[in-house]
């Protein structure tokens, strides 16, 4: 049987279906009126569970969830804290690596850390001035 989603928990994951970014809960709960903070917690938690969303701490202070689409992996730029999907898929590559050990894959989650094209424009721009 189904998990049934509640009309809260529908808000919060066409939030972010329609974002098409990492959202933290906060970022969640300023685009929708009407849901209290708890309810998007316990709404995040159940779609997380159902395999709707994803969490991801991506080296940040706050949690950030994502829509789930395609598997990607993620870059996050050092300098601003800005995360990119970067369209890239590894689970068949870690499903060989874990196959050695008797292990299944269901899902790989990959996080690249380095600095964006924006703030390496921006770097370049202060040394090229300097």
């Amino acid at each position: 049987m189904k998990a049934k989603v509640s009309a809260q928990a529908q808000q919060v994951l066409n939030a972010l279906a329609a974002r098409r970014c990492h959202l933290t809960a906060d970022e969640i709960l300023e685009n929708l009126e009407g849901i209290g903070t708890a309810t998007v917690y316990r709404a995040l938690d159940h779609l997380t569970e159902m395999g709707l969303i994803r969490r991801l701490s991506l080296g940040r202070k706050s949690a950030v969830y994502e829509y789930i689409r395609t598997n990607h992996m993620h870059f996050v730029c050092e300098t601003c804290g800005s995360v990119f999907d970067i369209e890239a898929d590894f689970t068949g590559m870690a499903a060989e690596a874990a196959k050695c050990c008797g292990h299944q894959v269901t899902w790989c989650e990959v996080t690249a850390h380095g600095v964006c094209k924006d703030c390496l424009s921006r770097q370049k721009a202060s040394t090229d001035e300097g």
